[in-house]
This record gives structure tokens, C-alpha cells and sequence, in this order.
């Protein structure tokens, strides 16, 4: 019986986007009954099976890309253990937090500077400590957002299920509205990571930026996946 994980690049060919229709549908579904029923708790709970979602998609899509996604430790659990894909979902949101910093360093290295002394080499480490510190608040905010993705599955059961710990624990009590704010935002990132990937393997973005440039970016990627990721293990982090 062929599965995700004994489909060929080419036979993984556009079948994410099947799975990404699945997962923008469980996060609309999420989002109306949280805004309109106040049910934050079941809205909680599908937020993050969306976040499930949209990782399965993304590695869906990457394998089909011919990058060595699944030759990655766990992988074989990629689409049976939800766990696995809340460390992903880590992986994904450090990738965004550098993406971020980067952006930063290259807008705070173009504006023009704050510190002006007579010391052009004064000047610069000035000005330099300033634009790396503006760089660093992605990666210090990402750190935090994955400490709370690791808290995912937890939030996802007590969003749906009733349990006894010394008291009574409902979802009613133990989700609020500022866990599904948290979480929704969250997920948006994972979300905004699987469109940015859409957007790199695009034909068209050669329209915008150069072949080169494009083929460098997918280049890093595959070598990132490939080599620095290989022998990566789930396993160190925590559930």
C-alpha cells in the first residue's frame, strides 16, 4: 500500500495543496467559532490540528521539490505522530526567526544612522551594535514562540477534553481567549512559512528577483535540509 512517505518526488507533485485546503479549512472553521461563539477552547483545539496540517503539507511539498526531507531521523513518523510535527513546527519557526533577523539587518544596515561622532570608527561600532540589536529581537521572539509550540499538544487536549487533576479541569476553564489569540498567531506563522515556500519553488518569481538569487535561496535550502539536518534528531526535544 503506497503512502506519503513511498511516494516519489513526482508522485508528491501538488497533492499538498489537497492537504493545505484541509488545513486553511480547519483554521477558518477554528476562527468562526471563536470569534462568534466565544468557544475558545475547541477553537484552541483546531487551530493547532490546523498547525498539524499545514506541516504535512510543507513536507509534502519540499519532498516534492527533491529535497531529502524524508531522509531526516523520525521521518517515518512525520505523518503518524503529531508530536513529531510540533517539533517541526519548532524547526519552522526558528527558520522564520532567522528569516526575520535577516530582513532587519538589511533594512537597519540601509537606514540612516543614529550615531554621529567625529570617530567614523566609533560610528560604526555604534551604529553596528544598534542594527544588531534591532536584528536579534526575531530570533529572542522566536525562541519564546517555541517554547509555547511545545506546549501544543497540551493545549490541544484541553481544548477538548474534560479531565480530573485534584479538581475537575473543563476546557470552558482552561482555555481563554488569550491562549486562542496566542496560538492563532502561532499558527499564522506556520502558515506564512508554507506560502513562503510556495513562493520560492514559483516559475514566476524569476520575474521579480534574479535566476541566480532564486537558485541560490532553493540551493541553501536543499543544503540545509540535506547536510545540516540529516542527522537531526526529534528525539532531544521536548515534547
Amino acid at each position: 500500500m503506497k503512502k506519503f512517505l513511498n511516494l516519489s518526488p513526482d508522485e508528491s507533485l501538488d497533492l499538498d495543496k489537497v492537504i493545505y485546503k484541509n488545513a486553511l479549512q480547519l483554521k477558518r472553521d477554528a476562527l468562526l467559532i471563536g470569534e462568534n461563539n466565544k468557544s475558545y477552547g475547541s477553537a484552541t483545539s483546531l487551530l493547532v490540528l490546523s498547525s498539524e496540517e499545514i506541516i504535512k503539507a510543507t513536507l509534502v511539498f519540499l519532498h516534492s521539490q527533491n529535497c531529502a526531507i524524508y531522509k531526516m531521523k523520525s521521518s517515518k513518523r512525520f505523518f503518524s505522530d503529531h508530536k513529531i510535527r510540533h517539533h517541526v513546527a519548532q524547526l519552522m519557526e526558528m527558520g522564520a526567526g532567522f528569516f526575520d533577523a535577516m530582513e532587519k539587518w538589511e533594512q537597519a544596515k540601509t537606514k540612516q544612522k543614529v550615531f554621529k561622532s567625529k570617530s567614523r570608527f566609533l560610528n560604526d561600532i555604534l551604529n553596528g551594535f544598534l542594527n544588531l540589536t534591532k536584528a536579534s529581537q526575531p530570533i529572542i521572539k522566536s525562541k519564546e514562540r517555541i517554547e509555547q509550540i511545545q506546549q501544543f499538544n497540551v493545549l490541544k487536549n484541553q481544548g477538548l477534553y474534560v479531565d480530573f487533576n485534584d479538581s475537575i479541569q473543563s476546557p470552558r476553564n482552561n482555555i481563554n481567549k488569550a491562549h486562542y489569540k496566542n496560538t492563532e498567531l502561532l499558527v499564522s506563522r506556520i502558515f506564512r512559512f508554507y506560502k513562503g515556500l510556495r513562493i520560492l519553488y514559483h516559475p514566476c518569481l524569476t520575474n521579480h528577483i534574479s535566476v541566480r538569487k532564486v537558485e541560490r535561496l532553493q540551493s541553501d535550502l536543499q543544503l540545509l535540509i540535506g547536510e545540516a539536518l540529516k542527522d537531526f534528531s526529534f528525539d532531544e526535544l521536548k515534547s
